[in-house]
């Protein structure tokens, strides 16, 4: 069945923070909405499904879709034939739509542009959809909320349509990353890196997935890279397809140059390849990830016509992201505590440079919680240099994530070793208890904490600052 006007939409798993989010715009956009999860809802899906009146099922059931008629069934990537109605969808060869297709059906009639690279991703597609949406009122998806709207999405009747790229298969019977699904007609590169060891066995893999989505791109299509990256250079080039490079390092179509960071903002020069004068730009965030973060956009508005100060406004509308170097409050101390997602050890060592040219003079303190076990061992060598620029490091037993602890797993410890021969003043720590006992312990007036993790140390943050700040 494909989308119409009169089409019911109906959400399995519509409790993901991408599921919520394209459930809330397909309602925004006049459909008849409903789904239903396997628990109770939470932040921030709950409360978009709230927000935009859409009535979900708590719990799984084959009878929730029987007897639908006009309604097209979107799957969550994570559910599969154990779930009761994935069953019966599949016994009456229903076809079931991933998220990545529904995106597109939604928006089939816009101009796609397509976010994805290792890292940067969520920080990057919120600011150019931000900067889209203050400029041509386009619409966008992110895979994190953004802290002045609450919520990671906005439905306009502009001219783009911008989405993150998720590398992650569609359906659990379909291993097609999600970003080729898209259909993209303009595609932002941010870096490439080998991650996710749990689905690519190696950085060649990703790249030829890459290189796939570009190739299925059309033929006018426009691919913006960060040519700062060696792969990204050798995969763009590979392609007939223009493109336009960004870097702050090497020669580029739009080069950064003279960043300069204040208490308030980072400000920065970019120089255009050929006769162009420099262009001033300036942005609330910090740190050199945040300048690159931001440079695709610009040079991708610059290329689309759009003029330095609409530029400029709608980078002015950007005022950040959930859990990327969100300042959460003080300890009692007057320790500041920011909450971060870093996870990848190149992530991990720019959020700490962004701390200490932030903080030159303060003493920062790590929280570090590894994420799944084949990652941590593939990148053990990086994540060992990931912590230079801290004071005091505490690193957590592995979150396992969707993977099981074996006899022959990586653990904590061994992450503690390799970052010792580095950064000296380490520890591992068995849980979040531990953490607040030493922290609160230890922390003086101008210390900085940054805390980053995907798992069972998410809300450490919010204890250090509330619960446990007496």
């Amino acid at each position: 069945m494909h989308l119409t006007e009169q089409s019911k939409i109906y959400f399995i798993g519509i409790g993901g923070i991408a599921m919520s989010a394209t459930a809330g715009i397909a309602k925004q956009m006049g459909f008849e909405v409903s789904g239903s999860d396997s628990k109770e809802l939470y932040y921030p899906a709950k409360g978009v499904l709230t927000d935009e009146h859409i009535p979900y099922h708590i719990g799984y059931d084959a009878n929730h879709v029987k007897n639908f008629s006009n309604t097209i069934f979107v799957a969550s990537a994570g559910e599969d034939e154990r779930n009761p109605e994935i069953a019966e969808l599949r016994k009456n060869n229903v076809h079931i739509y991933s998220l990545s297709e529904m995106l597109r059906e939604l928006f089939s009639d816009k101009l796609r542009i397509v976010v994805t690279g290792t890292h940067g991703k969520s920080t990057t597609t919120a600011m150019l959809g931000k900067a889209l949406s203050e400029i041509d009122n386009s619409s966008f998806m992110t895979g994190a909320v953004l802290t002045d709207l609450n919520k990671n999405f906005h439905v306009g009747d502009g001219h783009y349509a911008v989405f993150e790229g998720d590398e992650y298969k569609a359906l659990y019977d379909d291993p097609t990353p999600k970003f080729i699904q898209y259909e993209p007609d303009i595609l932002l590169l941010t870096n490439l890196e080998f991650d996710h060891p749990d689905m690519f066995e190696s950085l060649e893999d990703i790249k030829n997935e890459l290189a796939l989505l570009i190739h299925r791109m059309p033929d006018d299509g426009v691919i913006v890279y960060n040519s700062d990256n060696a792969e990204l250079v050798k995969l763009v080039h590979e392609s007939n397809l223009g493109s336009i490079s960004f870097a702050l390092d090497t020669d580029s179509d739009f080069t950064a140059t003279e960043i300069q960071t204040t208490n308030d903002y980072t400000k920065f020069l970019v120089k255009r390849r050929g006769d162009f004068p420099s262009e001033e730009y300036k942005i609330t965030a910090f740190g050199r990830i945040n300048v690159y973060n931001a440079l695709g956009p610009i040079a991708l508005l610059r290329t689309l016509g759009f003029s330095i100060e609409q530029v400029q406004s709608g980078l002015d509308n950007y005022e950040g992201i959930k859990r990327r170097f969100e300042y959460i409050g003080q300890h009692s101390s007057g320790a500041k505590v920011f909450d971060d997602y870093a996870h990848h050890p190149t992530a991990v060592k720019e959020t700490l440079a962004t701390a200490r040219l932030r903080f030159p003079d303060s003493k920062i303190w790590a929280i570090f919680e590894p994420h799944t076990f084949s990652r941590t061992e593939a990148v053990i060598n990086e994540i060992s240099e990931s912590f230079i620029d801290a004071n005091e490091v505490l690193i957590s037993e592995i979150y396992p994530a969707r993977e099981r602890k074996t006899e022959t797993s990586i653990t904590g410890e061994t992450v503690v070793k390799h970052i010792s021969k580095h950064t000296p003043n380490v520890k591992l720590i068995q849980n979040k208890e531990e953490a607040l006992q030493i922290l609160n312990a230890e922390l003086s007036k101008n210390d900085v904490v940054i805390i980053m993790a995907v798992g069972d140390f998410n809300t450490l943050a919010q204890k250090l600052t509330n619960t446990y700040a007496a």
